[in-house]
Parts: structure tokens; C-alpha cells; sequence
């Protein structure tokens, strides 16, 4: 017997599918976040926000971007500062005066679209060699594979953890969330609101 990391981990069920998973969704994250990155011409979580300001916050104050993308209220204000001098993005005053609002200049939007397109084209090159049927299967045991993830992202934050948000670089219409169809969405919503 050796006492090599492999040898001490818990046997898996399925460990041809558990590696491919794991290699694919490492290398489509890489190829992904640099697609990101290059599109957007800024790097780590200020691409982030700028998809997340563009698809979900809108106009938020800067606790709600912290929130959404998992950093201090401190780190968040230094990744508006870096998309304000970047002239991506503007403050302003919020409804109350006491807050301070955060808004995707136009050079900001469509920076953000662009950046969106340059990942989508990533992700599309992985799935383009499906056919229909094959794309229908996978896109259900997706669905139901973050669905559990997001469950477990759950039950990590009732328990104090913080974390960024699932949903922090969807395409809302692409996922189907307004018509209720976005996995992580309906699993959020039976977790808060049984």
C-alpha cells in the first residue's frame, strides 16, 4: 500500500467522469477568464463586475458589488476605482445621499458585451460539435449538477461563509431565468422562500 494523496482520497463512484469534469471545467474556466480578460482589457474581478454590473446590479451602491463578487467592502471600492479610471464605470450620488452608486459608462456596457461574446465564443467552441439531442442531454445534467452546487452554496452561507455569487457572469436570457427555467435561480428561490 503507499500513503500518496491519491490512495488517501475517498473512493468515487464515477472517476473517468469526475476527471473529465474536473479537466474540462478547469481548462473552459482558463480559456474562458482570458477570453474575458482580453475582451474587456482588464483583469481578475474587475472583468467580473463589469459583466455583473452590466447583467444583474445595474446601479448598485458598492457593498452590493463587494457582496455579489465575494470581496471587502474596501476591495470593492478599489475595483471601482480601477473601472473608473478606466472610464468603464462612474459614481454617483444614490436616492438616499448616503450611499454611493455605481454605473457602467457606454464604453463601459459594451465593453461588457464584448467581453460576454469573447467567453461565449470559448464556451461554443466546446459544445458547437454536439448534435441537438446530445446538447438537450447535456444541458439537463448541467442543470441539475449546479443545481447541487448551488444547494451546497447555500448551506455554506446560512453557516456564516461568504462567497461570490453563483450568477455573477450569466446571461440571464441565455439561462432562462426570467422565464424560471435558471437552475441555480429556482434552487435559491426553494431554499429562501419553501
Amino acid at each position: 500500500m503507499t500513503h500518496s494523496y491519491n490512495n488517501q482520497m475517498a473512493t468515487s463512484v464515477h472517476p473517468r467522469l469526475d476527471n473529465l469534469l474536473a479537466s474540462l471545467s478547469l481548462n473552459l474556466a482558463e480559456e474562458s477568464l482570458t477570453a474575458l480578460e482580453r475582451a474587456a482589457g482588464l483583469a481578475g474581478s474587475a472583468t467580473i463586475a463589469l459583466l455583473a454590473l452590466e447583467e444583474i446590479l445595474g446601479d448598485a451602491h458598492v457593498g452590493r458589488i463587494a457582496a455579489m463578487l465575494g470581496l471587502t467592502h474596501s476591495g470593492a471600492v478599489r475595483l471601482v476605482s480601477q473601472l473608473e479610471r478606466a472610464g468603464l464605470a462612474e459614481r454617483r450620488s444614490g436616492a438616499d445621499r448616503r450611499r454611493v452608486e455605481v454605473r457602467l459608462t457606454p464604453a463601459g456596457r459594451r465593453r461588457a458585451r464584448e467581453a460576454r461574446e469573447a467567453r461565449d465564443a470559448v464556451v461554443q467552441q466546446a459544445t458547437g460539435g454536439l448534435t441537438g439531442e446530445e446538447a438537450t442531454l447535456l444541458e439537463g445534467l448541467l442543470g441539475k449538477l449546479v443545481e447541487a452546487r448551488v444547494a451546497r452554496r447555500i448551506e455554506r452561507r446560512k453557516a456564516g461563509e461568504s462567497g461570490a455569487f453563483w450568477c455573477r457572469t450569466c446571461d440571464f436570457a441565455a439561462c432562462g431565468r426570467p422565464e424560471g427555467r435558471c437552475p441555480a435561480q429556482v434552487t435559491a428561490d426553494k431554499a429562501f422562500h419553501p
